[in-house]
């Protein structure tokens, strides 16, 4: 796996969601998260260390790219789905292959119909 974070700091791991190394799981979750706080969340200081208020819903999550390179048997069978919070596909992602190598764009704005994308499911059938 290879990530490429752009314009604003994230963390971006790979999970399989069967019993198969990364590379041969047939079901792959992509999470990619950025800076995500309560509304009118409060901090005694700018740093953030001290918490006065916990806020409340909806949650904000800061915009962000990730650049995600998946090193897969037969990448040219997987297809990727943006997903909700709860874990419902909510759109196809475009994703593009080279010599066994998937790759898309994670977008938390990239889809602004749906709110905030943190969550990719890689899917082959």
């Amino acid at each position: 796996m290879q990530i490429a974070v752009h314009d604003r700091e994230a963390t971006v791991w790979v999970s399989a969601l069967d019993d198969q190394p990364s590379g041969a799981s047939r079901r792959l979750l992509v999470t990619h998260l950025t800076d995500l706080q309560n509304t009118e969340i409060r901090y005694a200081e700018r740093a953030r260390q001290t918490l006065l208020d916990w806020g409340k819903l909806p949650h904000l999550a800061r915009a962000g790219k990730a650049e995600v390179r998946l090193q897969l048997r037969e990448p040219g069978s997987y297809r990727v789905w943006a997903l909700s919070t709860g874990g419902k596909r909510l759109a196809e992602v475009a994703c593009r292959t080279t010599a066994g190598e998937l790759a898309f764009t994670a977008d938390v704005a990239g889809f602004a119909d749906h709110g905030a994308v943190l969550c990719y499911e890689v899917a082959r059938p």
